[in-house]
């Protein structure tokens, strides 16, 4: 009881630590009760304070945990587009979003910018005060690579999103400070990143809502492969953004070293990829998703704590539990052949509402979406076309807005694609394609006949990129994967405009403004306009704002 006292006192200290002051982060100032003689006085509160930190993680990656790199990373791309008969939600102008027009006041842009700055500021206000510890010195080295972790984490992201952002070391954040180049920001999350990996053991007793050896590991993999592919497709090129230019990125060395790192894991981490891709995605299947989820929020079921899906997640209907706001693309329907490709009859599907069928996975019962309806040529053509990749336990009525499964912030598969990229780079593109076997040989639909190398020839491409696109998307889709994909390829506005805008129902009626508006100007965010107002340091803002 003592302990959750002061994980409470952390969290409000914390925040109000981050909001005192008319300049929200930037002007933020450490209160008396953050001293070491206040709060950091022994193991327990280093302790704490590493719980208060994670405790901030969902907030910095979701806003309200139904924002933030929602639709960042997944509206407004090939995948999810709007639909015109429902209310996007104002309190993160999710129309923007839908019809690819963000601007630099919009909200979901500022409040995840001050989110991430939160929790790098709780991690840097960790660090500062761990020296003064006396504790045991393998514990204090293992706080410090997670508070390390979570840094670089929230650095990774915030280079993703906006490119050039200020970089913070230690408290308090300067007011004034001016936005560090891509590469300052980039090689701060390598050395965190790196400094976690190092310093982690991989021996401990596995917990995947906290940083591990493995997760560590994941997403430098990922950070490297993001970073080569932008070199390799010069990205940003054309725009003649200095402070965004990934010119000082080596490809073969960072593509190189995302393949020592996955090697490792695929080696040496106790990850798998689940037997049963529909483990990953519903409520019930905690041990199953611990298999190959690397890491994830907590959720709490008690603490009505997990992330809000309710907008395009769901199936759309009251046992289903969504709203359906956002709606999934014709091309996503397109990809999957659903005779061979168990996840083409899972990421989507109809409504669940009224007289649904019930199924059960992993001992729990969940409703079954109702058949889609579908037209010529495969057109899923009325207005039942929705997401349908998560699942709530089935209940009479799902009245709650969360989701209370392990939410996958990384997995497996992600890397074995990375690895396909990796090995298509150097070897060709003929053994980047044998990779994506590993994950074509668990989506093919069990005792119907079929072998992966059909699917291997009928999802083959001339281009490997579109294909790996492709697999990734068939993959990936509405994990908030999509827009970074599409950027680092350099295929963000050629992507999004080769979307149709008359086959699909929602292509037909929310797909024209966004196809019309998109341009590789908005592969960045803006800075926010509060924050360029309150420190004009800031300036310039990106291309587009």
């Amino acid at each position: 009881m003592q302990a959750m006292k002061k994980i409470f006192y952390f969290g409000v200290m914390l925040l109000l630590t981050v909001l005192a002051g008319c300049k929200k982060f930037l002007d933020s100032k450490p209160l008396d009760f953050t001293s070491n003689t206040n709060f950091y006085r022994n193991a327990n509160d280093l302790e704490v304070a590493l719980t208060g930190c994670y405790g901030i993680l969902g907030e910095s990656y979701a806003v309200n945990y139904r924002s933030g790199m929602f639709l960042i990373g997944n509206v407004g791309t090939d995948e999810i587009v709007g639909n015109p008969y429902s209310t996007p939600d104002p309190e993160s102008n999710m129309d923007q979003f839908i019809n690819g027009t963000v601007v630099k006041s919009n909200k979901n842009i500022r409040d995840i910018w001050s989110k991430m700055y939160t929790g790098i500021y709780a991690a840097n206000e960790l660090l500062h005060h761990t020296g003064g510890i006396d504790m045991d010195a393998d514990r204090k080295a293992e706080i410090e690579a997670e508070a390390r972790f979570l840094r670089g984490w929230h650095y990774m992201y915030l280079g993703m999103i906006f490119g050039g952002v200020p970089v913070y070391t230690d408290v308090p954040h300067a007011a004034d400070k001016s936005r560090d180049k891509l590469e300052g920001v980039m090689n701060q999350a390598i050395t965190d990143l790196q400094y976690a990996y190092e310093h982690i053991s991989g021996g401990r007793p596995l917990d995947i809502t906290r940083a591990s050896k493995w997760s560590a590991a994941g997403y430098l993999a990922k950070l490297y492969c993001y970073l080569a592919s932008c070199k390799k497709y010069n990205v940003g090129g054309t725009l003649g953004f200095g402070l965004n230019s990934f010119s000082w990125v080596n490809a073969d060395e960072m593509y190189t070293k995302a393949g020592q790192l996955i090697r490792d894991i695929e080696t040496n981490s106790p990850f798998k990829l689940t037997d049963d891709y529909r483990s990953l995605f519903v409520e019930g299947s905690l041990d199953k998703q611990k298999e190959e989820i690397l890491l994830t929020i907590a959720p709490s079921p008690n603490k009505r704590i997990g992330f809000g899906l309710m907008y395009y997640q769901l199936p759309v209907g009251s046992e289903g539990g969504g709203w359906g706001t956002c709606r999934p693309t014709q091309e996503v329907y397109s990809n999957y052949n659903r005779n061979m490709d168990a996840r083409g009859n899972w990421v989507v599907g109809g409504l669940a509402d009224g007289d649904v069928k019930t199924q059960v996975i992993d001992g729990n019962t969940y409703i079954i979406p109702k058949e889609l309806h579908v037209g010529a040529g495969g057109e899923a053509y009325d207005g039942d076309y929705c997401v349908t990749k998560f699942r709530y336990v089935k209940t009479t009525i799902k009245h709650d807005d969360y989701y209370v499964g392990y939410y996958p912030l990384l997995r497996l598969a992600d890397l074995y694609l990375l690895e396909a990229e990796v090995t298509a780079h150097f070897e060709g593109d003929a053994k980047g394609r044998d990779v994506l076997k590993k994950i074509r040989a668990r989506a093919l639909v069990k005792n119907a006949g079929y072998k992966v190398e059909d699917l291997q020839s009928l999802y083959g491409r001339t281009d490997f990129v579109s294909e790996l696109l492709e697999e990734r998307s068939r993959e990936l889709c509405f994990e908030q994967q999509r827009k970074f994909d599409l950027v680092r390829f350099n295929r963000y506005e050629s992507g999004i405009k080769s979307l149709s805008t008359t086959f699909g129902v929602w292509n037909r009626n929310g797909a024209l403004q966004l196809v019309s508006n998109i341009t590789d100007q908005k592969i960045w965010s803006p800075v926010p306009e509060e924050d360029e107002i309150a420190n004009p340091n800031l300036k310039p803002n990106n291309p587009g704002y």
